[in-house]
This record gives C-alpha cells, structure tokens and sequence, in this order.
C-alpha cells in the first residue's frame, strides 16, 4: 500500500509549488515520491522535471475505477501526490470521483470568497473558449461542485503572508503542517519494462515514464540546438522529440538515423492547431458518465464541439487537426498529443530490449 494525496484547485492557486515542496519534504523522511498529474499534456512537467521529481501522468482512462487507477501508479513509491486542475471539464470530476479525501488548494487572495471565484472561473473559461461559438451555456457552470466537495475537503492555503494553524504555503515556498493534509490508499500495479541498452536522448517537454523504461535517458531540456548537434552526429538510438510551446520552431535537418518520437509535429510538418467549430451543446454530467463507464475510445462530445479533441483511441486530447493520435512516417513516428509510451508499446510503435 502507499499514500496518495490529491491535490484539486482551479489554476493559478499554487498546486504544482505546493506538490512540489510536499514531495521535497516527504523525501526528507525518507520516503521514495511520485508526482502525478492527469493528462494535461505538456504543462507543468518540464517544473517537475527541472525539480528532480519522479513524475508520471495518469491518463483518462485510469478515472473508471480505483482498480483503473493503480494500473497506472507506479510499484516502489511508498507516497503520490497527484495534482488535479478541475474547470468546466468532466474529466477532473472523473478523477477527483475516485477519492474520498482531498486537498483544495487556494491562493491566500481567493479565500475569503472562494465559491465565487471559482463561479468567475468558470464564466470566464467559458466565455473565453466557447462563448464566441455558443453563446451563454444551458446549464449550470457549476455544476460539479456539489460533486468535488462530497467528500473530505482539507482546505491549503497559499502564498500566505505568514503561516497559520492549517496547512499552507507562505511568500517564501515554505511548506507548513503538511502532517494534516488529506491522504487515501492505494496500491500500486504498473511495472515498467527497461531498456538499459539504447542510446536515448529528449528535448523539451515529454512524459517523463520515458526515463523508467530507458534509464540513461539524456535530456537536453530546452536546448534544442545542442540537441540538433547530437542528432547530426548519430550517436543515439531514440531521439525523443518533446513540445516546445510554440509552432515557429523548425527543425529543418529531417533526422534518417536511429528512431524519433516527435511530440510538436509542426517541427517537421505543416499541421494546423485544432479548434472547436461546432455550435452543438454539450451534456456535461452525460460526458462525464461516459468517462467512467462506457470503452476507452468511445467519443465524448460531437465532432468539433468542445472537448472532441479527446475523440480517439487513447482518450488523449490532440493539439493539432487529424483523426489519430499517432502515426508514422518512416523513421519518425508523430504524436497528436500527450501520448504516453506504455500507449506506443501497447501499439507496436515503440519496441523495448
């Protein structure tokens, strides 16, 4: 068994800080950490990995069930701690369903009126993403507070002026009272296969499992040009080719040796970003039934309406146009979202020694 703290807010409240500093101090007990995110691509990983953080993403599919969800917890950690964004979306409710304790995470200027920022959130999310499409939604936005909160709720306050009795954050990143936080059990079943052979080498953003299965991974960080001179020299096997947040990075010397697993397509091709154009309402509490009962793969929302972007095999939320969220062409194969490598090898893209 391990413990696993669940860590929920709306963005900007200081989830990934305060993971962060209860994985530096549950360390320092000696204990062996994981940090685990949903699947939200590419943000915030590179802060975990630059931290040194074991760091994992737990895809959709893992929210059908507690079972689901240890198939994807790593075996040898004694603690978790998972971050979880929730917004308008059903899948952070899919996820935060699976627990019966939890820590909402709020920024000390939030706290007085709490609900009613999260409201404005959620007006102003939609507003910003759908409203142009389709006006004022036909439901309420908040419709999954009720769900989030029936449960234990350890409330953590942030960027706090000075620490209080509660756990919290101050203005200087330190952690307080992390012994009171909210935790759940779980037991852990995913084991990694390991390649310790390859020569493998990564750029910018990518699931970090890459390093369990390829140990000596060397990572390049953002460094794409001393990544490029590697590349030019030939002496990888794997080049794992992460996002980088922008479409106007080229990559213009197109890689013939060795494997690439490329995560920003417009690197190498020409690939417009994915947009929502369809004016058909969504029924969010069906969208989230569907996320916790129905098959990997079943469609979530129309085609083109918000959230059709999860419409594939992986239920991985792709970035750019196109049905598959994976494809090949010859020696790279090309990654329409955060598509994790136990996927690829499921898949047959990725072959482990």
């Amino acid at each position: 068994m391990a413990d696993i703290y669940v860590l929920a807010s709306i963005p900007d409240q200081g989830k990934t800080t305060t993971a962060i500093l209860l994985e530096k101090k549950l360390k320092s007990e000696g204990k062996r950490v994981a940090c685990l995110q949903m699947d939200k691509g590419k943000l915030d990983v590179n802060r975990y990995l630059i931290s040194g953080c074991y760091h994992y993403t737990v895809p959709i599919e893992a929210a059908q069930g507690k079972n689901n969800l240890e198939k994807w917890l790593p075996k040898g950690y004694d603690s978790f701690i998972l971050e979880i964004t929730f917004g308008i979306s059903p899948v952070a409710s899919a996820y935060i369903d699976l627990f019966k304790n939890i820590n909402e995470i709020i920024s000390n200027d939030c706290s007085n009126n709490w609900k009613d920022r999260v409201s404005q959130y959620m007006v102003k999310t939609w507003d910003q993403y759908w409203g142009a499409y389709q006006g004022k939604p036909k439901f309420d936005l908040m419709w999954h507070w009720d769900l989030i909160h029936a449960r234990n709720v350890q409330t953590v306050l942030t960027k706090m002026p000075k620490p209080i009795n509660g756990p919290c954050t101050d203005l200087s990143r330190i952690l307080y009272h992390a012994d009171l936080l909210a935790k759940d059990e779980v037991t852990p079943r995913m084991q990694f296969y390991k390649d310790e052979k390859r020569e493998v080498i990564a750029v910018g953003a990518f699931p970090a499992e890459y390093w369990d299965i390829f140990p000596h991974l060397i990572w390049y960080k953002f460094d794409y040009a001393r990544f490029m001179e590697v590349i030019r020299s030939k002496k990888y096997d794997l080049a794992i080719v992460g996002a980088c947040g922008t479409d106007t990075l080229k990559l213009f010397d197109l890689p013939s040796h060795g494997l690439i697993i490329c995560y920003q397509p417009s690197v190498y091709l020409d690939v417009p970003r994915r947009v929502s154009k369809n004016l058909l309402q969504i029924d969010f509490p069906a969208m989230l039934s569907t996320i916790k009962n129905a098959p990997v793969g079943t469609p979530l929302s129309n085609d083109g309406a918000p959230y059709f972007g999860y419409n594939n095999r992986y239920w991985t939320y792709r970035w750019y146009e196109g049905d598959d969220p994976v494809w090949r062409v010859g020696n790279i194969i090309f990654c329409n979202g955060w598509v994790l490598p136990q996927y690829l090898i499921r898949d047959n893209y990725l072959e482990v020694n």
